[in-house]
């Protein structure tokens, strides 16, 4: 695989674990103890805005500069449901931002009101994501006419109402429910987070084997994978029975690591199921080498997209773990210890 590629891998891997923590907050709220984990999980809404908006806003960039040549073409195919995802992002972080102006004023159950209402938003947004993510890799929702004239057009019926994307969106969702279990420590609920985690694997092992053996293949022949999958199922359980120090940081850490395992898997690929092995190589689907920018414009702007993650991506993030979610954890902690 190319080592451009992971500049589309990096930032959508960052964008996802984010994401998955504030959308696993939001879901978890209905059928966990609220009160016990209300404060955490403000907290933790509040701090997320920044670091999603700032990886997808990056993603977009990275891919305008690592992918040039064919943006036209994604623009064209994805524009419908890439808009309709960012206006749904919008109305979810709108329903965040009142709950948490709720919470300050004191009305804790128009906190809980608007949390919950921003659960659909998050489900919308997670489905279009993953539907995007899976149609460009399958290639279900492309109809190519000339692959070499770039002759492509959407056919949103089938990119958005195939087996693929609906069987791998609810595995998504099962490792959501293990990841929130985990993040936040819910010792109540450790047999649901084994449940959404043996879930998660299922659905993605067999969704992978029927539509993208590519990605099959090298997960199941790499002992890597299998000693990830078990470290999760033994961080589970050390998470929700005993106090972890840096709980947080390991899960995004492990969840991060997933994504990015995943994309190495692809092996470079996309449009695999509408590109037979033999067109442009041994493999099914297009490589993503044949799409990249030229060589000259693309070393100048790896260089720049290197620097603008680490101080852009990682520069947020730091400040919004520091400001936003370290002092507003140490405050809440205070104020406890002073009611004891």
């Amino acid at each position: 695989m190319n080592e451009f590629v992971l500049f589309f891998f990096i930032p959508l891997a960052w964008f996802v674990t984010a994401f998955m923590i504030e959308a696993g907050s939001v879901v978890m709220i209905p059928v966990c103890r609220y009160e016990n984990y209300r404060e955490k999980m403000l907290i933790v809404l509040g701090s997320l805005w920044a670091i999603i908006a700032t990886s997808l806003v990056y993603l977009v960039v990275s891919l305008d500069t690592i992918f040039a040549p064919v943006m036209f073409v994604t623009g064209a195919v994805l524009y419908a449901p890439l808009m309709v995802l960012i206006i749904m992002l919008a109305f979810h972080h709108f329903s965040i931002g009142v709950a948490e102006g709720s919470s300050t004023l004191g009305k804790h159950s128009m906190e809980r009101t608007f949390l919950v209402l921003a659960l659909p938003f998050a489900l919308i947004v997670a489905f279009l994501g993953n539907t995007l993510f899976t149609s460009v890799f399958s290639g279900y929702g492309f109809c190519v006419h000339n692959l070499l004239t770039l002759d492509i057009t959407p056919n949103y019926t089938q990119m958005i109402f195939n087996a693929f994307n609906w069987v791998f969106f609810i595995g998504v969702v099962m490792y959501v429910v293990y990841f929130t279990v985990v993040f936040y420590g819910i010792k109540e609920r450790l047999l649901v987070g084994a449940l959404g985690l043996t879930l998660a694997n299922i659905l993605f092992l067999v969704s992978t084997y029927e539509w993208l053996p590519v990605v099959f293949n090298s997960a199941v022949n790499n002992a890597g994978f299998w000693i990830y999958i078990i470290i999760l199922y033994a961080y589970l359980y050390i998470a929700t029975t005993r106090n972890v120090p840096f709980r947080q940081a390991w899960i995004f850490l492990l969840t991060f690591i997933g994504a990015m395992m995943f994309g190495v898997f692809t092996q470079g690929r996309i449009l695999e199921d509408i590109v037979p092995a033999g067109t442009v190589g041994p493999l099914p689907g297009v490589p993503a080498s044949l799409l990249l920018t030229n060589a000259a414009t693309l070393t100048a702007g790896a260089i720049v997209l290197g620097m603008a993650g680490l101080l852009v991506l990682g520069g947020i993030t730091a400040v919004s773990y520091k400001v936003l979610y370290k002092v507003a954890t140490e405050r809440v902690e205070a104020k406890k210890a002073t009611v004891k």
